[in-house]
């Protein structure tokens, strides 16, 4: 998968997933019903799109269809970095009009570098959410049946619980990620994904840096 790092992509799920089954029976049984019992559960969600099959195919398949985009931003950077050098590598030998004309060339390339960065980083985004929000559904309605079968009345997701302080401690026996995947997975198997996952790619655009000055 392209490692495009969007704000956007690191949540699977947007909203917690804290008290999903206690809410929704609380909602089925009306206003002021007891509390159930039960246990409580934690779930790492950012392992969903690498561990998902159906999410992960989506991924694959966006990633897929920006990948000649995202590459040809990649060359401009790399473009960047070099005019960036050679400005600072050669500026005390160039004439004052030399250097102008080359900051100007690397300023005009830095601007069109950064709207394709801001174009490529939205489009991405959308196309993403539309692609993922059928299985993002499904795997909420998954959880909601996999809480019930099991007691669990509260899940506490860990990509955001133990940062914001919400979640201090859990015990390592209360973590249900692998074991929820590996049922999502085997009630929606996903054929053939293996072989059509493409390679990663390991290295991240990002947007220009600031126009270095004359010595």
């Amino acid at each position: 998968m392209l490692k495009i790092k969007f704000a956007a992509l690191a949540a699977i799920l947007v909203a917690s997933t804290a008290g999903l089954a206690s809410a929704q029976r609380a909602t089925q049984a009306g206003v002021g019903a007891a509390v159930p019992d039960g246990k409580v559960a934690v779930m790492n969600t950012e392992a969903f799109r690498a561990a998902i099959g159906e999410l992960k195919l989506k991924y694959d398949q966006v990633d897929n269809q920006f990948k000649d985009r995202y590459q040809k931003l990649q060359g401009l950077e790399n473009q960047l970095k070099q005019m960036e050098s050679d400005i600072k590598t050669k500026g005390q030998s160039l004439t004052a009009e030399k250097f102008q004309e080359m900051q100007t060339a690397y300023e005009d390339l830095k601007r069109r570098g950064t709207r394709d960065f801001e174009d490529l980083k939205a489009e991405y985004e959308r196309t993403v959410d539309t692609a993922t929000k059928p299985i993002r559904d499904k795997l909420f309605q998954f959880l909601n049946t996999y809480a019930s079968q099991r007691g669990i009345v509260v899940i506490f997701n860990l990509a955001g619980a133990a940062q914001t302080g919400a979640l201090a401690y859990w015990n390592p026996g209360a973590d249900i990620t692998d074991d929820f995947i590996a049922e999502y997975n085997k009630a929606n198997p996903v054929s053939g994904a293996a072989a059509a996952t493409p390679q990663p790619t390991t290295t991240t655009p990002t947007p220009p840096k600031p126009t270095p000055k004359k010595p």
